[in-house]
């Protein structure tokens, strides 16, 4: 593999590099920077092609022993991130070779690329784990970015798809196992929503998604219900900031730190409560595993019934307010019909729902 490599990092690695090959297909030739990031050690890769890139933080002077293998594992992880089909990968890596070849880096587009990925890394220093040295959990957000070619603007990830289809000369780029789930919010009348999600996202990115499909704002606390006591106490619980309190008999963690995969298909229901005011109660029940999802994002697949816009008043709220816009004539209309535009509420639209699916999953899913 060719990784175009800055003074300052050839220094620091210190070891002799070759010319650029020019023959090289950029998609398989990578660059490289050297950073301090929170007074630590770093490295940043991007893709010649496509500037998806990733970061591998707080090195260590045993660590540059083993840099060719951790950066031979941030590119696989990169690919299975975007979920492109597993023998896609394979056929990737051998193209791209399992010997680290360092040479200067290629042209000034090259380098402007890899220096706007650097100050991307540098925003997300905060949130750079000691952890393990190849930061996968921000691999989507250091991602979430426009850049800007042949007078176009391509999003990172949406270039890397493209460029796998043009080499392989396919477009089944995608490939992962997803789950289906029926998600039922819990109300006088009839809400329904049926999902298809990668069993590679988060917790979190799930919340993102409920929140998409039911059209909230992501404006409360929330947490999964994974399993309770019979007497209903919770007895595992996924939240989405630390608690200070657990209740008797409970186990918590953090919903961005546990994938559907480590939980589904085990468990066949959970709970999602959204807004511990409101309580919004969603009942989740798995249907169905797909063993091979062409997409990377979730698709809404089925839905039925409007979904309460925020701060309503709960479910006695909800039902004042479909009451009053469904009679023009109500005086409180006109004033309702305001106050739903300001909350930015909208009856159901799965094309728009579908649409926000593909786009929020990345410009929402942030540490």
């Amino acid at each position: 593999m060719q990784i175009g490599c800055t003074k300052k990092l050839l220094d620091y690695i210190g070891r002799p590099y070759s010319a650029v090959n020019i023959e090289t297909d950029p998609i398989l030739s990578w660059s490289a920077n050297l950073l301090t990031l929170n007074r630590r050690k770093a490295i940043a890769v991007v893709n010649d092609a496509s500037r998806y890139g990733f970061v591998l933080y707080g090195l260590t002077a045993s660590n540059r022993k083993e840099l060719d293998a951790l950066i031979l594992q941030g590119v696989r992880a990169c690919l299975e991130t975007e979920h492109i089909a597993h023998n896609l990968i394979d056929r990737y890596m051998a193209d791209c070779g399992d010997t680290i070849v360092c040479t200067k880096t290629a042209n000034r587009s090259v380098v402007a690329r890899l220096n706007k990925f650097c100050e991307r890394a540098e925003w997300f220093a905060k949130d750079m784990s000691m952890d393990e040295v190849l930061q996968r959990k921000l691999i989507t957000p250091l991602n979430n970015d426009y850049l800007r070619m042949e007078k176009e603007h391509h999003t990172p990830y949406d270039l890397l798809a493209k460029e796998l289809s043009r080499r392989y000369g396919t477009e089944d780029v995608y490939s992962c196992r997803a789950a289906v789930f029926d998600v039922t919010l819990k109300l006088e009348t009839p809400c329904y929503r049926r999902i298809i999600i990668p069993m590679g996202y988060s917790f979190y990115s799930f919340h993102i998604a409920l929140q998409t499909m039911f059209c909230w704002q992501d404006s409360h606390l929330h947490d999964f219900w994974l399993e309770t006591y019979p007497d209903g106490r919770l007895k595992e619980t996924l939240v989405s900031i630390p608690r200070d309190y657990e209740y008797e008999g409970e186990t918590t963690r953090l919903d961005v730190d546990v994938l559907l995969s480590e939980v589904f298909p085990e468990r066949k229901k959970i709970t999602y409560n959204y807004d511990f005011g409101d309580d919004w109660i969603h009942e989740i029940t798995l249907t169905e595993i797909v063993e091979d999802y062409k997409y990377n994002y979730p698709q809404c697949l089925m839905a039925e019934g409007d979904a309460p816009p925020e701060d309503v008043g709960g479910p006695y709220g909800f039902a004042q307010f479909l009451r009053v816009l469904s009679d023009p004539e109500d005086p409180e209309y006109k004033d309702i019909k305001r106050w739903s535009y300001g909350v930015r509420w909208s009856p159901l639209n799965m094309d728009l729902i579908n649409r926000r699916l593909k786009f929020y999953l990345y410009h929402r899913s942030v540490l």
